[in-house]
């Protein structure tokens, strides 16, 4: 619960609250260290989504591959499958599990505290085809895959002149902002908490400008993650689930655009377009999860009437500050502003 607000304190203080600054256990916890490594891993590979690319991941999944092989063959329709088709079948299972894993946030980690070897373990929810095996991508492989990214995106432009340059930015200079400068950045916070040569502070520096633009991407990667606790705590029906659920589907399908010098950052799902400051948007999204945390914190404590009705409070209050978000027809925008 507490990498995001660790990284913003080793990195970010000035955009740390009280209560985060007087907690002494982000001071000192090895384990919250690998999580906030594999936080910041994580908030890397949504944006890069090199998930979409299963072979470089080096994923293990050998024996969840063939209990799908199973249960697809006692499928009478599928009885027909050939050996060949059967692995085909089973495989293609295997990369939709990944992409939905890491785009859902479906996983936990596994670690050692001594050796910092971490695993993603990732538990694909399905409806057809139920097996309990995991999917386990190592931290090394999920870095490499990461940094090979960003190779390619060098490699397209290396060879460009300055002119040729200009003319592929002329119309969006911010495009290579959310494409490489951000996750970039953000990697470097990945190595600092998870090599075990430890990265030195003095070598994970970051411009003034890119701050917030860090803990936009870092406070999104968080709602992903935890978005089912949102729906637990808030339900289905409340404005703040449907602004969790708008924005974690945007990352997942490539709609979070960065506009006028990332001053302003659109999203798009489907039907609904949205556009409204970045100040505002991580304004909005602290708010919500600082809401769901005291929530949680809570839980046992009190009844789950009461409980309800606090969740209830938090909406009315979410509505006050922040206007909808409302579902519009393709094409149309909406400019939000606080009320």
């Amino acid at each position: 619960n507490n990498a995001k607000e660790k990284v913003v304190l080793d990195f970010f203080s000035t955009f740390a609250d009280d209560e985060t600054v007087l907690n002494p256990d982000l001071y000192k916890s090895k384990e919250l260290e690998l999580h906030s490594g594999a936080f910041c891993l994580y908030a890397t590979t949504l944006i890069t989504k090199v998930y979409e690319n299963t072979e470089s991941l080096n994923a293990h999944y050998t024996e969840r591959k063939e209990s799908y092989k199973q249960l697809v063959k006692n499928k009478p329709k599928f009885a027909n499958l050939t050996d060949q088709e059967l692995d085909t079948f089973a495989q293609n299972l295997i990369i939709k599990d990944i992409r939905n894993c890491f785009a859902h946030g479906n996983f936990d980690i596994s670690y050692n505290l001594h050796t910092k070897k971490l695993d993603f373990v990732l538990r694909p929810k399905r409806n057809d085809f139920i097996t309990p095996e995991p999917i386990v991508i190592n931290k090394t492989d999920l870095i490499n895959a990461n940094k090979k990214f960003f190779r390619t995106f060098a490699e397209k432009y290396v060879s460009l002149s300055v002119q040729d340059l200009k003319a592929q930015f002329a119309n969006d200079p911010t495009k290579p902002l959310m494409s490489i400068m951000i996750p970039s950045q953000i990697l470097k916070l990945a190595s600092y908490y998870l090599d075990n040569k430890q990265t030195s502070k003095s070598q994970v520096l970051f411009e003034k400008s890119s701050s917030v633009l860090i803990l936009y991407a870092l406070l999104a990667t968080k709602i992903t993650y935890e978005q089912d606790d949102y729906y637990n705590i808030f339900g289905k029906e409340s404005k703040i689930f449907d602004t969790i659920a708008f924005i974690r589907n945007s990352i997942a399908h490539n709609g979070v655009e960065f506009e006028n010098l990332a001053d302003t950052i659109k999203y798009t799902d489907k039907d609904r377009k949205f556009t409204e400051s970045m100040s505002l948007s991580v304004s909005r999204l602290h708010l919500i999860d600082k809401q769901k945390e005291v929530i949680k914190n809570l839980n046992g404590e009190h009844s789950q009437k009461a409980m309800d009705s606090l969740a209830n409070s938090f909406d009315d209050m979410y509505k006050i500050f922040f206007i909808d978000i409302p579902k519009t027809p393709k094409n149309a925008t909406n400019q939000s502003e606080k009320q």
